[in-house]
């Protein structure tokens, strides 16, 4: 994430979030500059990104890769695949 510049004077400007504020999407919001003191408004964008990978333990070309969790009490391991993350109990045979 970035802070914008205030389009007064170009300054860049931490946007205040406080209580939630100014996170709903196309609705105008305000805010003071703090350098400046001018007021400006702006409407918040929020974008997603992904990263795809491929997982050939489902679709049956290959089988998992089921390793121990590392968890404490160790009584409570399971085992999880490092590629789908899919889960069996620890007494699961491969």
């Amino acid at each position: 994430m970035y802070d914008p510049e205030c389009p007064y004077c170009k300054e860049e400007v931490e946007i205040n979030h406080d209580d939630g504020y100014g996170y709903e999407e196309d609705e105008l919001h305000q805010q003071e500059c703090p350098s400046c003191g001018k007021t400006f408004t702006f409407y918040t964008s929020i974008s997603y990104s992904y990263n795809l990978d491929v997982a050939p333990c489902l679709n049956g070309d290959s089988p998992h890769n089921y390793e121990k969790t590392r968890t404490h009490p160790p009584e409570f391991a399971k085992m999880r695949c490092t590629v789908c993350q899919d889960e069996k109990p620890l007494d699961f045979k491969l």
